[in-house]
């Protein structure tokens, strides 16, 4: 009798362990290219963000120093999203072969990797769907010393998911449960 309930037992969590993996797989993963973009749009506004604080010198002319962060439309009326994908492409040369490099002077940012050649070519819209599917959140505080940026997918049927930043510039991932 010990046995049975014993096999029991053991069959019903089998069945609870392929229930939830056959689960898993029906649901949608992220599409990593639609991820891609609105990591990339995260970089771009980080950017043009720390460009609207601090001011940076370019080839056109130097933009002001404001000392606080933006808000969206501030932001965005700027001109500094075009201004910092401009900057961008200016500085994209190819390598003898080995890819693309980016020299931007006193920004280490822009060196940290290829990734920045996809931000280039983004198009951002006055919002708050920033680019089709997407919301964007950019909370700024009262003093404009920091910033809280998330920008979430809202199409439905997609695996969801949302991307998270703020003035440290670290972009984080989430997803639903």
């Amino acid at each position: 009798m010990h046995t049975s309930r014993f096999h029991i037992v053991v069959v019903a969590l089998l069945l609870v362990g392929v229930s939830a993996t056959l689960l898993a797989r029906d649901q949608k993963s992220v599409n990593h290219e639609d991820q891609s973009k609105a990591v990339n749009v995260i970089r771009l506004i980080n950017t043009a963000e720390l460009w609207y604080s601090k001011g940076i010198n370019t080839k056109p002319g130097a933009i002001e120093a404001h000392g606080r962060y933006a808000s969206w439309d501030e932001l965005y009326n700027s001109g500094l999203l075009t201004t910092v994908q401009d900057e961008i492409r200016s500085q994209a040369r190819l390598s003898n072969g080995h890819g693309l490099v980016f020299v931007l002077k006193g920004s280490d940012a822009f060196r940290n990797g290829l990734q920045w050649a996809m931000v280039k070519d983004l198009q951002v819209s006055a919002g708050p769907e920033v680019m089709p599917g997407y919301r964007l959140d950019l909370l700024v505080s009262i003093d404009g010393k920091s910033y809280s940026l998330a920008l979430h997918d809202m199409r439905d049927g997609d695996g969801l998911f949302s991307v998270f930043s703020d003035q440290s510039g670290i972009i984080f991932l989430g997803s639903p449960l």
